[in-house]
């Protein structure tokens, strides 16, 4: 159902701008200099991988940069094909494969994307400010003050830790008895991943460098789509490119479709339009532009799926396994 929904989204862009005027911008598109954007975009992986290999050192675990690529664009592949975030849930699971522990592999994984909300929120606001000098519109502002709240979320955990200690409020938590054990087990879980994100959040220098990866990895994704849209015949102001790409991002935090498909598309070409693009070149681009992120993720993210010799299903298993 998620998926025809993304599809109903993808239709209804297309038909607003028609058919011909669509597939006309489509293909007179610059092959070059689409190469170049996605010669771009390919870079941002490289850096994706670095940032999950300096997460994986702070606790302990050395895996290979190429073994890192391939778990990261594998999980990012399964999120453009499932619904609900599961790829991040498959990350999770091969982290464990290389000796990471349950725990530890969620808060890695939690923490790449706060990363990636606090960067897209350190660039929007810039561009946001210049754009709009009295105040943006409603539903921007929504947006921005929502992903403000998650970015701030490390800084909220080191806080609550220096007055609250988690481990004791299970400890004020009765034995549980017969089905209650799984809420008990739920509540290990969590501590786990509590007292593993608390470790990656505290270290400062861990912090500012993953930080400052992620900034560069989301200003790669931004010229990725600025040179789609000069494919395309269209200079988009770097500013506004900015904002379109961030919020677009941001948006695709809530998972309604797989690979937020429709989604992305729709808010990346509405702030297009809001500064003078004309819809029949912002929908082209906003689609051509995920297309070409997703068909690179897909057409790496699944041989490295593959090669992992772990379906979803023998994952799962193991994590029960553990459990017992």
């Amino acid at each position: 159902m998620p998926f025809f929904f993304a599809l109903a989204i993808i239709l209804v862009l297309i038909y607003s701008v028609g058919l011909e005027n669509f597939f006309r911008a489509i293909a007179n598109a610059s092959p070059t200099i689409l190469l170049s954007a996605v010669s771009i975009y390919a870079i941002s992986w490289i850096l994706r991988a670095v940032r999950l290999g300096s997460l994986c050192k702070n606790v302990g675990a050395h895996v290979g940069i190429k073994e890192l690529f391939k778990i990261y664009i594998s999980g990012n592949a399964l999120n453009v094909i499932l619904p609900a975030k599961l790829g991040d849930a498959a990350v999770i699971g091969y982290l464990k494969v290389h000796g990471i522990s349950i725990g530890m592999s969620a808060a890695i994984t939690i923490q790449c994307r706060i990363l990636d909300v606090l960067a897209l929120v350190l660039l929007t606001l810039p561009s946001a400010t210049i754009l709009f000098p009295e105040a943006p519109p409603e539903w921007i502002r929504f947006i921005l003050i929502a992903s403000a709240l998650i970015a701030l979320l490390p800084l909220g955990i080191v806080l609550l830790s220096r007055f609250v200690s988690f481990p004791n409020i299970l400890k004020m938590i009765p034995k549980p008895k017969g089905e209650s054990k799984h809420l008990h087990l739920f509540a290990e879980k969590t501590k786990d991943v509590y007292l593993g994100y608390l470790k990656i959040a505290s270290d400062k220098k861990l912090f500012g460098f993953t930080l400052l990866i992620s900034l560069f990895i989301w200003l790669l994704d931004i010229l990725t789509c600025y040179e789609v849209s000069l494919a395309v015949g269209v200079q988009v102001p770097i500013s506004v490119a900015v904002l379109a790409v961030s919020l677009a991002n941001i948006g695709k935090s809530a998972p309604a479709t797989p690979g937020s498909i429709g989604i992305y598309e729709s808010i990346l070409a509405a702030v297009l339009t809001l500064f003078g693009i004309s819809i029949k070149l912002a929908v082209p681009i906003a689609i051509l532009d995920h297309a070409i992120k997703n068909l690179f993720t897909l057409a790496l993210g699944v041989p490295a799926t593959m090669s992992q010799g772990l379906s979803l299903y023998e994952l799962v298993r193991r994590n029960e396994a553990q459990k017992h």
